[in-house]
């Protein structure tokens, strides 16, 4: 469970931003949500509040009313948490994946076997083509949680390649998932079948 303080999320709120996701630039569509509630606090969430509102879906802070983001709730005076992602985002049906997984410090990512790392624009960012190539990136980017499996701590050193073969599920749609919300799906892995070091030169298989 990850609290994160008032603060935070009134800015995220006011810059359309999803708190379980760390980034959503748009408004979030319903459908990608798993529960009726978040559905409903999606559509909702570019709604004013009213007084009438404060504790059904709107509360108080600073001495202003925000809409409840999908997928949050209070822990504690000042603090939301926000649910992991197969409780907050539709989910598909567990498979086999395998491919190349990044370790990297808040930038796990994950390279399917047969695909390429998405690359991300060099131009100028005041260049009019930047935020079509950076979105393109975000969307072939897939996060990978490894959380719920038991990896030798003496394999996360940042920065490391590995070619993993493991039992996941995937977001069924694209979202901005992730560090920052950089990566278009993420993967929560089950159970790992194998994982081996990349070598520092040649092919990763």
């Amino acid at each position: 469970m990850r609290g994160i303080r008032l603060t935070a999320v009134v800015a995220f709120v006011t810059m359309g931003v999803s708190v379980p996701a760390a980034a959503q630039f748009a408004a979030p569509n319903p459908d990608v949500f798993a529960g009726a509630e978040d559905q409903q606090r999606a559509r909702l969430l570019d709604q004013p509040c009213t007084d009438a509102d404060e504790g059904h879906g709107c509360y108080r802070y600073d001495g202003r009313l925000i809409r409840e983001a999908p997928c949050t709730y209070h822990i504690e005076t000042g603090v939301i948490a926000s649910k992991p992602t197969d409780q907050c985002y539709k989910m598909e049906a567990p498979r086999n994946y395998r491919g190349v997984w990044v370790d990297e410090f808040e930038g796990q990512a994950f390279i399917p076997e047969g695909t390429k790392a998405p690359e991300w624009p060099r131009d100028d960012l005041k260049s009019p083509e930047w935020d079509k190539e950076a979105d393109r990136a975000i969307a072939a980017r897939i996060w990978l949680d490894v959380e719920r499996v038991d990896l030798n701590e003496e394999r996360r050193r940042s920065g490391r390649k590995f070619f993993i073969e493991f039992i996941g599920r995937k977001t069924m749609y694209r979202g901005n998932y992730g560090h920052f919300g950089m990566s278009g799906h993420e993967i929560i892995v089950d159970r790992v079948i194998s994982l081996r070091e990349c070598p520092e030169t040649g092919a990763c298989s």
